[in-house]
């Protein structure tokens, strides 16, 4: 990264711009040269990449699954024989959508997530031969061999988010929040292990999703400002909770999780507010520091991207633990609206290798999302278009 001209104060917009916020064009203090007691100091591993290494890959079948015909009719027969059993959503199983043979592609895939680059594609399904009710069959039989266990989003039991711009018509711009809006959003994680998102439509311009190596961007702050490595690692980030109680909650946002791995967990939307959620008064600013670690984040996620753009049908995964995302904004058009569909995953290797810090789950109740004892599940086949839903500052945001 250029060095530049020092700014005396970072850019604190929901998606700052500044190009002058770069992380090498602040000189790191000469007394913050050693790191936080836990971290590493350099992260050599199948997830620190950056996006530039996928161009021309010859090895795509590591991160890509091209289905086959016989893989798409091994799916209809699966539909098939779930939607026979005459069972909820929720009980989309391994062992109630069967695959003889994809199933085994798909755990071999699923494998990569903890142990590879991190992200999986799967491209092949056609959505627009299906009705709602069976594509959403489909996708909960293919993430059951990626994640078999399903988190929680919302406090009314929803299993999973239509992502997709709603419109002035379902509420004013100043009010929905990014899910249900065409807005670019910056790079953050959400409360889940694995997050899954179905492309049933695409838009006709932009909407492409980036994903980020957490381990690249923080190899790259620790190269530059070592220092910001402990002001991360530091539990002095306040979050707003926007009206909930307590009013906002404080813990880091960088975790050390052993020798070859670290832990971004955060939002910037509670971090620094935006034009649909603004900070509540009262709460406490972050620092100028603070937000300038909060921008070097931000533009080494920008530097490092991967960007996609989805087709119809496509599937993508990727490990929530090991990487960050974000979204370009887009135009609609009569013929192209892009809508994803989003699910919040757990396995047993995100379990056994990346275990939810303490203080990160005191914070976010993280684990109590994949704990359904006792609670209903809802699983929309269509979009909520209730204005108070989409207008909900506590709920657009897994860390709210």
């Amino acid at each position: 990264m250029a060095s530049t001209t020092i700014r005396s104060e970072p850019d604190r917009a929901w998606i700052p711009t500044n190009s002058h916020d770069t992380v090498s064009s602040f000189k790191a203090p000469a007394t913050a040269t050693t790191l936080p007691a836990g971290f590493p100091k350099s992260i050599v591993s199948p997830t620190a990449w950056t996006g530039t290494d996928f161009d021309n890959d010859q090895n795509q079948e590591r991160y890509i699954l091209v289905l086959t015909e016989g893989d798409v009719k091994e799916l209809e027969q699966a539909c098939r024989n779930f939607e026979g059993l005459k069972l909820p959503f929720e009980r989309v199983s391994q062992e109630s959508f069967p695959l003889p043979t994809l199933g085994s592609k798909l755990k071999a895939l699923a494998k990569g997530l903890v142990n590879g680059v991190g992200f999986l594609l799967i491209r092949g399904l056609d959505p627009k031969q299906f009705s709602n009710e069976a594509n959403l069959v489909m996708y909960l039989g293919v993430s059951a061999y990626i994640g078999e266990k399903r988190g929680c989003q919302d406090e009314l039991g929803n299993m999973l988010l239509h992502l997709t711009d709603l419109g002035a018509e379902a509420g004013p711009d100043n009010e929905r929040q990014a899910p249900y809006s065409n807005v670019a959003q910056p790079f953050h994680t959400d409360a889940a292990d694995i997050l899954g998102l179905q492309c049933l439509g695409e838009a006709e311009v932009g909407g492409e999703c980036q994903l980020a190596s957490t381990a690249t961007i923080y190899n790259e702050i620790v190269k530059s400002r070592p220092d910001m490595i402990h002001l991360l690692s530091a539990s002095s980030w306040v979050f707003d909770r926007f009206g909930q109680s307590p009013p906002y909650m404080v813990r880091p946002i960088l975790y050390p999780m052993g020798e070859d791995r670290v832990l971004l967990s955060f939002s910037r939307r509670p971090l620094v507010g935006n034009a649909t959620s603004p900070r509540t008064p009262g709460i406490p600013d972050l620092s100028a520091a603070q937000v300038e670690a909060l921008n070097a984040v931000q533009f080494a996620a920008e530097e490092h991207a991967l960007a996609k753009k989805l087709k119809t049908g496509d599937m993508l995964f990727w490990n929530n633990m090991a990487m960050l995302h974000a979204r370009k904004g887009w135009t609609d058009s009569p013929s192209g609206r892009r809508h994803l569909v989003r699910l919040w995953l757990r396995n047993d290797d995100t379990e056994k290798h990346w275990p939810i810090p303490e203080e990160l789950q005191a914070g976010t109740a993280w684990n109590e999302a994949f704990d359904h004892a006792g609670k209903s599940q809802l699983w929309p086949v269509a979009p909520i278009r209730e204005r108070a839903y989409i207008a909900n500052q506590q709920r657009s945001s897994g860390h709210a």
